[in-house]
């Protein structure tokens, strides 16, 4: 095993451990082994001379029995009840059970006169009988069948058994029954020798039309009832012997002829229906294997036994027989193309479409080369009784008249393993032994219960677990079969054992499994330890530690490939034997729970859990656990010293002693990984078993459901490596229920320190003193009393804050509040809070505007949880927690908690409280992202507050400019004219105050202060002129309608006067805003202002709802009053043109004035009015028109004198040269009206000036 520790070096042992574990399940089930048609591989022991099946004791009838069975002219039947641990003997019509544990012991049952010709032992049906009885026997003689109760108790020494009379019977009718089988629910089949297939049916009492019991025949059809019988002709052959397959539901019958009947009981267990017969048996064997040669005239081919493979054993193959000489045949009721792979079929009890014989695995006999073997096995074998089961067939044969010798066949596993390592699928490989027995073999069963693993490498058992009882007419023989490291247990028991013999072990099962096997030896029981003898205990250390190897850097290959060079680029470190014989020994004591769960829900809704694991299970691995914690802590030789002897490279070896020295610095690490793994499994079995003394399930009743969540299926293996957390929050429940039942914790906080150290540190302790305090306080009720009991639990609980989890916290917490001690609550939180994040990590991360993913966040996450427990407490407190005096009391030095109780006072609407806190903190906190419009509203408030006008300029400009925050262009504006004002005040405040007030950037002089607010200022006034101009698009487009959606996206930010003119204006032809943009862009284009003022006009002109010039007075003045004196984009002689125009145009509209009162209301000053004007009077064909104008607006002019202080600036003698002018160009132009109206104003002139 190489080296690669990643992770913790808990994680790297769990690693390890599920890693063996794998490899052990990776052993091939049975129907993978026998993939080809027919076997025939068997090897011998290793040392030779070892058995794979051996004898461990013969027990003799006793006399009284032995006599009864001697006598000529009685019929005698045996057979075995393992069930029961006893041997049942007929002798005519006597039954007798006799107990072979306790040797003479035997109970009589002479209570009928017929001779009985069957027995069989099988399970009650449900609600027939009472608790007592366990099974039922059934009795069968010629007359009558019968049902005896039986009662077993379990004890040592076989047990007590009772028999029941149950006065239930069926009459036979003179057929004898020639086999007894059941089914697990309490169905009973009985193959007569007529041929027939009957069912015994019973029931607790008779019906209105039933009896009680009858007997059905389940093979006769509905006319033979009606035929007398010595008309009924032929009969179907007799049944040999049946069995039951109660998982697919099916009852295979062996019949004389040695065909085999398949019934299919149905999916509930209550039919009986015929869907195969296999007639054939031998010639189909026959056909799979040439080398089978049973069966000819002579020496019919003949069938032995029928043996059910269960589902937990192959899903495939469902049934074994064993024939007379030897052979074993395997059948299938899976069709061929789900047969390939075990564990892709489906485990049903379906009605099989098939019943065929897929492989014959061929007898043991003397095969060349195996000289030992041969001298013991029969070279053809006459089997007359067999047993199989968990891939074990142990054979009757006659040896002699006297003898039987009962051959077995057996995995050899280390050879399937090395041929799994070395291609893709692997045969079957068995060890066979022939052991004697005195007598003829009447039964063969397996005393032994409980799973049979196909692979006897994966044991912790130093003792044999299988045994077997061999009955013959002379008694019971017990035979053991021999795993390998019973094997290896003789060989070292042996007084002088060679190395040679010792090295071809290692060699047959690999380093690494004989270190596992001394591991096995060296942690037995003391039962087994002492019926070894410390001279195999002795053994087995000299092999581990001498012989176990060391650990070395991994040879490289000749040809490296990408699979084998390792992931890092450096070499491999393999381990030694020794290490991973121990991690193997670790894995498969563990195997039983490590995968299971080890805390589930103990009801359907999930309020209570319990602990999912019986105690005696755990006990059982704990003291297997122990004592290797006992081996490994007083054996200090695993990684070599001065002291002992052990090799610290191997002989071979060329490197220098540094590598040695990383790789046993490399298996130090993982052992002490190992070892750490090792006791927090003894001590999380400690904790299962308190938790299951102390009733989990009430327990859990109080716990929160999403932590109940969390322990529900909890697997072992998580619990002992991953769930550390969860087994504190239970210990936690279990000392809240010893607190809410009034019970002292001082004898369970020992209990737990003593068994669950490394669950139940000094901070545990403190906490459930704490606990304890609280508690105790508050029983007390109020008073000093309970305020010095609540200080002196706040000061156990200080000291450990940080390692209070977030649930612990709250109950806390809830506890102090309840008490009243609310400033403990705060006090805790925040101690627990920084004790949890030391460096402040989760104040960077929230600084940071807290990123997806980021490392921190997990603190930061538990800090937030801290917190809330104050917030809570707060909100409890209602109006009373705004309190200035109750927001001071609460500690200052956490800078992440004021900015969390910001929040919360936001959102109770108690943002004025902000401007009493910690300034520094209150301004960072309203700094930090993400920056919202109230928080940004709030940070200005801060600076105005605070006299930093300019810094409240800069936040409202901001806020005004930003992207990211919902505003509306209102919103936008206000915040641009606010800004405005404040960067008046603060260029003022810093020009009045200097230095001695507030300044926005303190590290500038006085003057370069003053640039910047002032360069401030002006961009503002700027960005408000376009912000305005944005503002008067909007509404254009609201008020046309239809353009909702570019009239919203105006909302969104402040766009630039380009922006504008490309995306709005100029593609939606809002000719205003065009003008608006020119203006404040100071953009000239002559040609285009005429079209747009042109286009203005005319679509004030086509407006059915104006009237004409008044409207487009109206118009132009209106728009006059924002663009002037902008001469881009309001032309005072392009208007004055467009005006005179429009006056030809519409003569019977037009008056005199009409211009001139347009520019006026445009707020053009008089004397520019004049000017544009006189500058127009040079056309021919509008002087006349220019000349009335003039006079209209020198008329106004004089009306407004004194009351506009633009009508001051007029010049006076220019305009009275023009009005001369202009009398003269009338006069001879003969147009008295003119003259007339013209002679009058400038009269009028004259006498004002």
């Amino acid at each position: 095993m190489a080296s690669t520790i990643g992770g913790t070096p808990l994680e790297h042992a769990a690693q390890v451990v599920e890693s063996k574990q794998q490899a052990d399940r990776k052993f091939p089930v049975i129907s993978e082994l026998l993939h080809a048609s027919s076997s025939s591989e068997y090897e011998g022991a290793i040392p030779a001379e070892w058995q794979v099946v051996t004898k461990q004791r013969a027990v003799a009838l006793p006399d009284a029995l032995f006599e009864q069975y001697d006598l000529l002219e009685c019929r005698c039947f045996m057979g075995l009840f393992p069930e029961i641990g006893r041997a049942w003997i007929t002798v005519d019509h006597r039954l007798f059970l006799w107990n072979y544990e306790d040797e003479t012991d035997f109970y009589s049952f002479e209570g009928q006169e017929q001779i009985i010709v069957s027995v069989a032992l099988v399970k009650p049906r449900s609600g027939v009988f009472v608790e007592a009885v366990t099974h039922v026997l059934v009795v069968a003689t010629p007359l009558e069948v019968f049902l005896l109760g039986v009662g077993h108790r379990g004890g040592a020494r076989g047990g007590e058994v009772t028999l029941y009379a149950t006065q239930i019977s069926v009459a036979a009718d003179g057929v004898a029954m020639t086999c007894i089988a059941g089914a697990h629910d309490g169905r009973v089949f009985m193959g007569g020798n007529d041929g027939g297939l009957y069912e015994f049916e019973y029931r607790a009492s008779d019906g209105w039309l039933t009896k009680r019991a009858r007997k059905v025949n389940l093979t006769a059809s509905v006319a033979s009832y009606f035929v007398p019988t010595f008309l009924a002709g032929r009969r179907d052959t007799p049944a040999l012997a049946m069995a039951v397959d109660d998982a697919r539901r099916l009852l295979y019958v062996l019949l004389q002829d040695a065909s085999i009947r398949v019934y299919w009981l149905g999916a509930q267990g209550d039919e009986f229906v015929l869907v195969h017969h296999h007639r054939t048996v031998g010639s189909a064997a026959a056909l799979l294997c040439p080398q089978f040669n049973e069966g000819s005239e002579a020496a019919p081919f003949e069938i032995a036994s029928l043996h059910v493979i269960p589902l937990s054993e192959s899903r495939t193959l469902g049934l074994v027989a064993v024939t007379g000489g030897g052979s074993r045949l395997y059948f299938s009721t899976v069709q061929r193309a789900q047969r390939f792979y075990d564990n892709a079929a489906r485990a049903t009890a379906d009605r099989p479409e098939v019943f065929e014989v897929v492989h014959v695995r061929l007898a043991p006999d003397a095969q060349p080369g195996a000289a030992t073997r041969a001298a013991l096995m029969p070279r053809a074998l006459r089997v007359h009784a067999a047993f199989y089961g968990g891939g074990t067939a142990l054979m009757a044969h006659a040896w002699s008249e006297d003898h039987d010798a009962v051959v077995g066949a057996a995995p050899a596993c280390a050879q399937i393993l090395g041929r799994v390592a070395r291609q893709p699928r692997a045969s079957l490989v068995e060890l066979a032994a022939a052991p004697r027995v005195e007598g003829r073999t009447w039964a063969i069963a397996e005393l032994s219960s409980g799973a049979r693993a196909l692979n006897d490498l994966a044991t912790v058992s130093a003792t044999p677990t299988r045994t077997f009882a061999v009955l013959t007419n002379a008694g019971v023989t017990v035979l053991e079969q021999q795993r390998p490291v019973d094997m290896l247990r003789a060989l070292i028991g042996q007084p002088a054992v060679a190395d040679a013999q010792l090295r071809e072990f290692i060699a047959a099962y690999g380093l690494d499994e004989t270190c596992a096997m001394c591991f096995t030896l060296l942690c037995a029981d003391d039962a087994a330890q002492h019926s070894g003898g410390m001279h195999v205990l002795g053994a087995a250390r000299r092999v581990l530690f001498e012989l176990g190897g060391v650990p070395h850097f991994a040879e490289a290959p000749a040809f490296p490939t990408a699979a084998t060079a390792d992931a890092t680029g450096s070499e491999r470190i393999e381990l030694s034997g020794r290490h991973n014989g121990l991690a193997q020994y670790l894995a498969r004591v563990l195997q039983p729970i490590w995968a299971r769960a080890a805390i589930s829900a103990a009801t359907n809704d999930g309020t209570r859990v319990r602990v999912a694991i019986a105690t005696p299970e755990l006990v059982e691995v704990q003291d297997r656990l122990r004592r290797l914690q006992r081996f490994v802590g007083s054996n200090q030789r695993f990684v070599p010293d001065q002291l002992n002897q052990m090799p610290v490279q191997p002989a071979n070896s060329t490197r220098p002693p540094a590598d040695a020295t990383r790789c046993w610095q490399a298996e130090s690490t993982s052992l002490g990984a190992l070892y750490e793994l090792l006791v927090h499994a003894v001590e999380a079995i400690s904790f299962l078993c308190l938790l299951a003394d102390f009733n989990l399930p009430a327990i859990s009743a109080a716990m929160p459901a999403e932590q109940r969540q969390i322990l529900a299926d909890i697997t072992f293996g998580r619990l002992v490596c991953g769930e550390r957390a969860a087994c504190k929050e239970l210990i936690l429940a279990l000392i809240g229920s010893q607190l809410r039942q009034n019970v002292s914790i001082d004898s369970l906080s020992d209990v737990l320190s003593k068994r669950c150290s490394s669950l139940f540190s000094v901070a545990d302790v403190a906490l459930y003193k704490a606990l304890e305090a609280l508690h105790v306080a508050g029983e007390t009720g109020e008073g000093a009393e309970t305020a010095e009991l609540a200080r002196d639990a706040l000061a156990l609980l200080t000291g450990i804050a940080g390692s209070l989890s977030v649930g612990q916290l709250r109950d806390v917490c809830a506890s102090f509040e309840a008490l009243g001690q609310h400033s403990a609550v705060a006090t805790l939180a925040l101690a627990c809070a920084k004790q949890s994040d030391p460096t402040d990590s989760a104040l960077s991360f929230w600084g940071d505007g807290a990123p997806a993913g980021d490392a921190r966040e997990t603190v930061y996450r538990k800090r937030m949880d801290c917190y809330r427990c104050v917030l809570n407490m707060l909100d409890k407190r209602g109006a009373s927690a705004f309190e200035p005096r109750v927001l001071q009391q609460l500690p200052r030095d956490d800078a992440l908690f004021q900015f969390v109780l910001f929040d919360w006072l936001l959102e109770h609407g108690q943002s004025a409280q902000l401007f009493h806190m910690h300034e520094p903190l209150v301004e960072q906190y309203l700094l930090v992202e993400p920056r919202t419009p109230e928080k940004g509203d709030m940070l200005w408030h801060f600076y105005v507050h605070a006299a930093q006008y300019g810094k409240a300029a800069l936040v409202q400009r901001e806020l005004a400019c930003s992207r990211d925050m919902e505003l509306s262009l209102p919103q936008r504006i206000e915040f641009l004219s606010l800004a405005i004002s404040n960067a008046k005040v603060a260029v003022d405040m810093v020009r009045g105050r200097g230095s001695h007030g507030p300044r926005m950037a303190p590290e500038l002089s006085i003057e370069e202060e003053v640039d910047e607010l002032g360069a401030l200022l002006r961009d503002t006034e700027d960005q408000l002129e376009i912000a305005q101009v944005q503002l008067d698009i909007q509404q254009q487009l609201r008020s046309r309608g239809g353009h909702e959606t570019p009239a919203r996206a105006l909302d969104e930010r402040l766009y630039t006067v380009t922006e504008l003119y490309d995306k709005f204006a100029e593609p939606l032809r809002l000719w205003d805003a065009v003008l608006l943009i020119f203006k404040a862009s100071n953009h000239d284009d002559r040609s285009m202002v005429e079209e747009i003022w042109n286009a203005i006009v005319r679509t004030v002109l086509d407006d059915e709802h104006r009237t004409g010039l008044m409207a487009v007075s109206s118009k132009v003045s209106q728009l006059g009053r924002r663009l002037y004196p902008s001469a881009a984009a309001f032309p005072l002689d392009l208007l004055v043109t467009v005006l005179l125009d429009l006056a030809h145009e519409r003569p019977t509209e037009y008056t005199p004035g009409f211009v001139a009162d347009t520019l006026l209301q445009s707020r053009v000053p008089h004397y520019a009015a004049f000017e544009a004007l006189r500058n127009i009077y040079k056309r021919v064909d509008m002087a006349n028109t220019v000349a009335r104008e003039i006079a209209a607006l020198t008329t106004m002019w004089i009306d407004a004198r004194g009351g506009s202080g633009d009508s001051q600036n007029m010049p006076v003698m220019d305009v009275d040269a023009a009005l001369s002018l202009y009398i003269v160009n009338a006069t001879l132009g003969n147009n008295i009206e003119l003259k007339a109206e013209l002679q009058r104003v400038q009269d009028r002139l004259r006498q004002v000036y």
